[in-house]
Formats: structure tokens, C-alpha cells, sequence
């Protein structure tokens, strides 16, 4: 981890952007492919599977039948992911301990499993509550939209960086960009929200450790 990586979890960026202005009682909610980490854990799941088990892509097509929430989860219960080695958004982090210590809840809200999702927030120890697809429902889109609503009918804060994201921000309170694409944040920025965009800056190697250090 470089220096400036360890400066930043060290003393997180003052409180002076438009979404910390919001109220600290709304929680701020982050997706987890893309936003929080790098890449997407139902590709890792499949590929840590892969190496051991190359017959695998055949069990995948039968368990797709029964829809994408059930072949993530299955993927999930066989995978053997290296959580050492896998790539967090630094910023992301960041702004979550940084929120976190000043007293908003912060809630993880992903299409990936749970069965993964909660390995993932079990290490990080700064996620107050988690909602994941659970191998019926695939919590993506629309579907995470009405649920944030029905939670959280005071508002949320959502960091997101992809197309799908776009059927949440328009329910959200404040908008939280990590890496977007020119037209996803164009979209994003249109709906008039307090909007933070965050780079795509990565924490690898001893991130969970090092993250531990400054909760």
C-alpha cells in the first residue's frame, strides 16, 4: 500500500462535499461490484471454481435455468475466493469509515450472493447491514430500488457506478459516483441530487489489514 492510500484511511478527506451535508440519520448504502471492489464476484466465484473444476461450466448452464440468483449462489457455496487478494476502491472505503465515524449507518446493498457478500462485510467491519441476492431474488436494478425505498422511506445516499444503478439514484437522497462511465454519470448528475464523485483508485495486497488499523 502506498503512502498516500495509508494518508487517506489515516485522516479520510474532510467532511465538506454535498452528500456529507446531508443528514447523518439517512444511512449511505454501497453497491458492492464496481463500487466497492473491483470487478464483479460472480465472475471470481466462476473462475476460483474454474481452475479446480473445469466440468463446471456444464453445472452453470442447469443451475442459470433456475435463474441468475440461483447460479450465484451456487457458484457461491463451491468458490474459493482469496479475499487477500481482492481489489477495494480506496475512496469507497474511505468516505464509508469516514461516514461511519461520524455517525450515518452504513448498509452494503448487491446483486452478488450473500452467501459472499457477508464473508466480504464480515471482514471489512464497517458495514452495519447487508442485503444480497439470496438464490431466488437477484437484488439488481428495480428490484434494490423498492427495496432501499421501503427500508429507508426518509432517504438514502447510494454509491453506484454502473447502468443498472441508474434505477436507484432517482429514489436516492444523495448520489455517490465511483468510477462511472461519461453517460451513467451524465445521467446520474441530471437528476439534480447532491452528487460526490470518487475515483477508481484501488487497495490491494494488505487492504483488510490496514483497514483494521484505522476503524
Amino acid at each position: 500500500m502506498n503512502k498516500a492510500a495509508l494518508h487517506l484511511l489515516r485522516s479520510p478527506h474532510e467532511r465538506t462535499d454535498a452528500v456529507s451535508a446531508l443528514p447523518v440519520a439517512i444511512p449511505l448504502v454501497l453497491d458492492l461490484d464496481g463500487t466497492l471492489i473491483a470487478g464483479d464476484l460472480l465472475y471470481k466465484s466462476f473462475f476460483s471454481i474454474l481452475r479446480r473444476n473445469p466440468l463446471i461450466v456444464f453445472s452453470c448452464a442447469a443451475w442459470l435455468l433456475k435463474g441468475r440468483a440461483a447460479l450465484k449462489r451456487q457458484l457461491a457455496l463451491r468458490s474459493r475466493i482469496d479475499w487477500d487478494r481482492l481489489e477495494l476502491h480506496l475512496d469507497v472505503v474511505a468516505l464509508a469509515m469516514r461516514e461511519r465515524n461520524a455517525g450515518r449507518s452504513i448498509v452494503l446493498a448487491t446483486a452478488a450472493d450473500a452467501v459472499l457478500a457477508g464473508q466480504l462485510a464480515s471482514r471489512l467491519g464497517f458495514i452495519d447491514q447487508l442485503y444480497a441476492s439470496d438464490g431466488e431474488n437477484n437484488l439488481k436494478g428495480k428490484t434494490k430500488a423498492e427495496m432501499l425505498r421501503r427500508l429507508f422511506p426518509a432517504g438514502f445516499i447510494y454509491a453506484g457506478d454502473s447502468k443498472a444503478d441508474l434505477a436507484v439514484w432517482p429514489h436516492a437522497s444523495g448520489v455517490v459516483l465511483v468510477n462511472a462511465s461519461k453517460p451513467v454519470a451524465a445521467a446520474a448528475r441530471a437528476l439534480g441530487r447532491p452528487t460526490l464523485e470518487l475515483s477508481g483508485r484501488l487497495l490491494v495486497g494488505t487492504g483488510f489489514q490496514m483497514i483494521g488499523k484505522f476503524r
